[in-house]
Formats: structure tokens, sequence, C-alpha cells
């Protein structure tokens, strides 16, 4: 162990927990933890008052993720140059303005598709690309399990907001809903990271060392030749295209299997619980199983998941289902983040986390339009659930090809 990592380890607690803590309520209550898990709940009042149909809807989604894929590299180099907590709060306000900008849309599609892009770039800064440097450099033998508790933490967003914004909807509206998120991804997310996020100044200080303007290049280059990189990224984009598509697509699915709007958001807040177990048990597992095996396990699950919604309808299958998918989400940043701080040098790892970013930001823009267009197309979800089956399992046999560990 370096002296960086002995001093990480040595003084992980109490403070580097607490930054654990406060990075984990940014995450929850930003764009990252809102956005996405609510975005079935808004369909219907979306298409309702604007007119607007599903495909129109989440090809927002689409384009924002794939808009944000350009933005990708220069985050993680500006997480290489330490900037991380100047990157966090840029764009958590950022995202403050797009949520207030959602609700006062009109009928026309361009707006809200800036919108979305605005809300895509955001996330990008307060995501894993700066989050896992940070846990890297107070953390070093028990890194699986701070990683783990980190993303854990950070899905109790998912698994509330979708109930709350049924809620506020219900109440309030749909445009007031999008105010009042707007004011918790201010209040919370970015009072914490205000307040509770830092570095680990002795890592930052040798992190500034080992990444001036041009250092790091010569590394960087050698680990995009490695067949780990590109394993890594095949997995990961088609983990994310079947999860996403799945993901943004539950309610819905949901509903025209017969389940009640409660229920279908019920089930949603349940993949949100699944992914937070899902962190917890790759968190406890990472530091002691070789991660390429977790990956394939998770990978696994929800295939028994979608056989079990296809071969026995009904709500109790409809939330085991959503638990496995959410179990499977919930591993895979913890699984990812790992892999790649333990095959890539820390000098690049921000630019590593931020192109395979890529990877993740293709798979999720096409899972969404592509299942919107396949329901169009077929007037039901069964072939949506066939495709997203065999992506995942193709996904679980990737990670089979990843060799040991580098560093």
């Amino acid at each position: 162990m370096n002296s960086v990592a002995g001093f990480a380890h040595a003084h992980q607690p109490p403070r580097a927990w607490a930054v654990v803590a406060a990075a984990a309520v940014a995450m929850m209550f930003s764009a990252a933890g809102i956005w996405a898990p609510t975005l079935g709940i808004f369909l219907a009042p979306l298409q309702h008052d604007l007119g607007w149909s599903q495909t129109q809807v989440y090809f927002g989604v689409t384009l924002a993720y794939l808009l944000a894929q350009l933005a990708a590299p220069l985050s993680g180099w500006i997480v290489d140059r330490g900037q991380v907590r100047r990157l966090m709060l840029g764009a958590l306000l950022l995202q403050v303005l797009a949520f207030a900008g959602f609700s006062r849309i009109g009928p026309a599609l361009l707006p809200y598709y800036l919108l979305c892009a605005l809300t895509a770039l955001a996330t990008l800064g307060v995501s894993a690309i700066p989050l896992v440097r940070i846990v890297n450099g107070w953390f070093s033998r028990r890194r699986g399990l701070a990683l783990g508790v980190l993303f854990a933490a950070s899905t109790i967003g998912p698994m509330l907001h979708p109930l709350l914004a049924q809620r506020l909807i219900d109440s309030l509206g749909w445009r007031q809903a999008y105010a009042v998120l707007a004011a918790l991804i201010l209040l919370l997310g970015f009072g914490a990271t205000a307040l509770w996020v830092r570095e680990n100044p002795q890592a930052g200080t040798a992190g500034a060392a080992a990444s001036g303007p041009r250092a790091g290049w010569r590394e960087l280059s050698d680990a995009l030749a490695q067949r780990d990189f590109w394993v890594i990224g095949l997995w990961l984009v088609l983990y994310a295209y079947a999860y996403g598509g799945l993901n943004l697509h539950l309610v819905p699915l949901l509903r025209e299997s017969g389940l009640s709007g409660g229920q279908a958001a019920l089930a949603q807040s349940l993949l949100g619980a699944g992914s937070m177990c899902g962190n917890l048990l790759a968190g406890a597992l990472l530091d002691r199983i070789h991660a390429r095996r977790l990956a394939t396990l998770f990978a696994a699950v929800p295939m028994a998941g979608i056989a079990l919604l296809t071969n026995v309808p009904g709500s109790g299958a409809a939330y085991v289902m959503a638990l496995g998918l959410g179990l499977a989400a919930g591993s895979e940043a913890s699984v990812l983040m790992y892999m790649l701080g333990r095959y890539f040098p820390e000098a690049v790892l921000g630019r590593v986390v931020s192109i395979q970013f890529i990877a993740l930001a293709t798979g999720a823009a096409l899972g969404p339009s592509a299942a919107a267009l396949l329901h169009d197309h077929y007037g039901n979800y069964q072939a949506l659930l066939v495709v997203n089956a065999v992506a995942f399992a193709v996904a679980a046999g990737a990670p089979l090809f990843l060799r040991k560990y580098r560093h």
C-alpha cells in the first residue's frame, strides 16, 4: 500500500464516512436520483396536457444522453485536475435551472429537448465520474464497501421520488411538482455538497503532482489499448441498454399489464429498494470476490425477473421483477467503479470513467427509445421483454473474459 492509500485507510473514520454520507445525499437529491425514476410518473400528464406521444417524450432522454457523451471526457479531465467539488456545485445549480424550466414548458418540443439535454449534461457533475475519485482518495482496502454504501444510500432517492412525484402531481399538478423537485435539489443536493463534500487533502496533493497538463496521457493510451477496457465497455453498454428501457418504461409496462397507477408507482419504488440492496450486497462482496464474477451473477438476475413477469402476471410478480431489476442496477455502479479502480491507474481514472460513461450513455440513450418504438410497432411490451432479456444474457457473459486485477 502506498503512502496515500495508507493515509486514506488510517483516517477513514469518522471524516471519510461523513464525506461518503454527504456525497450520497447529493446524489439522492440530484437529477441522477430524480429525473429518470420519475419520468414514467410524469408521462401521462405530459401526454394529456401537451399532446405529446410516448415516443416524443422518451426521445428527449435519448437525445440528452447522446449529447451528454460529448461532455463526459471533459468532466473526466476536470476530475483528474482536482476540481471535483467545483464541478459538483456548478452541475447542481444547472439541474435546479433545468427542473424549474420543466415546470414552465409548453406544447413545443424544442424547449423540452433542450432542457433534457441540460439535465443530462448537469447529471455528469454529480455522478460516478467525480465521486469515484473522492472515494478512492479516502479509502483503500475497504474501497468496495465504501462504494457499495455510497451507491446504496444514493438509491433512497429513486426509491422515494416516484411516490413523492405521484403525490405532488395529484395534489399540486405536474408543473408545481417539477418546481418542488427543483427546490429539493437546491436545498439538499447543493447544500450537502457545499457543506461537507471534500477530497482527501493528502490524496489531492499526490494527484495534483501526478496529473499536470501533460501527465497521464501515456497511461491513458495504455488503458485504452487493454482488452479489459473494451470488455468492460461491452458489458456496460448492454447492461445500460437493457436496464434503461425497462426502468423508464416500468410504470406504463405494468399499467398495461393491469396494475393500477399506485401499484405501478410502488413497483418503481421497489426497484429503488432493490437497487439499495444490490449496492450493499456488492459492496460487501467486492473486497472478497472478483468483480467479474459478481458482474456476471448480477446481470443474470433480471432475466429471471422477466421470465417470472411473463409467465406469472399480477402485482406479486411485478414487485419481484422490480426488486430483481433494482438489485442488478444497484450492483452495476459499485462493480463498475471498483473494476475501473483496480484495472486502471489513479492518474487517469477520471478520464477512463468518463470514457466508459460513453458506453453507459449509449446504452441508456438507446434503451428507452427502442422500447417505445417496439411498443408503438407491436402495440404491447412483449417484444421489449424478449429483446432486453437477450441483452442481459450477453452482458452476463462478457465479464468472464476479464483478466486479473492490475492495481
